[in-house]
């Protein structure tokens, strides 16, 4: 009996190592990475990888839900016109983006094809209609523009981000501003 709870000890460790050597490659190079590259990181052989992750996919699921799942935690902020929590939503979420490639790669990829990226892009909707009923009063917003409008727009971002070299958080903060021209009431 001891025996199998030194090989479930065992199994849990391995598990943890390929998530954190997943993390950490998903992070610098994006959703292409290599599975041995994955496996030599967290020191097991692609056997112990496949065992735990049995595709790509489920590993990348994995990995990715938890940012997914923040990223579907923010909201737009408070005491501020439409336009403004815009400005503060995309320039966060798209810095924050920009420290994990295989989140802009993810986002990035084309229109969402599981749960959670709709959820994703449902939330982002949501936050659209919380905009644009903020701009129903201040008037900060085009009269044309939609709640998917807005979620489309932050998607935009994100393959704009994807596309920028080296992580350059200041034409980053450009593309937001033309965004933000584009939504803005004339």
């Amino acid at each position: 009996m001891a025996v199998d709870r030194k090989q479930r000890r065992d199994a849990v460790a391995n598990r943890e190592r390929i998530l954190t050597a997943a993390r950490n490659a998903l992070r610098d190079n994006g959703i292409s990475v290599d599975m041995r590259a994955i496996a030599a990181a967290a020191g097991v052989g692609i056997g112990t990888l496949y065992r735990h992750f049995p595709t790509r996919e489920s590993l990348m699921q994995a990995v990715t839900a938890t940012d997914l799942d923040q990223f579907a935690g923010v909201g737009l902020p408070d005491g501020m016109s439409a336009l403004a929590g815009l400005r503060v939503l995309f320039t966060v979420t798209t810095t924050q983006l920009l420290e994990s490639q295989a989140m802009v790669d993810l986002l990035a990829a084309g229109p969402p094809t599981n749960a959670d990226l709709e959820r994703c892009l449902a939330h982002l909707t949501e936050i659209g209609r919380t905009a644009v009923h903020r701009a129903r009063t201040d008037h900060s917003l085009a009269p044309d523009v939609t709640a998917t409008d807005i979620a489309y727009q932050l998607l935009g971002l994100i393959r704009i981000a994807q596309l920028i070299p080296g992580s350059d958080t200041r034409t980053l903060a450009h593309h937001v501003d033309l965004v933000l021209r584009g939504l803005a009431a004339t």
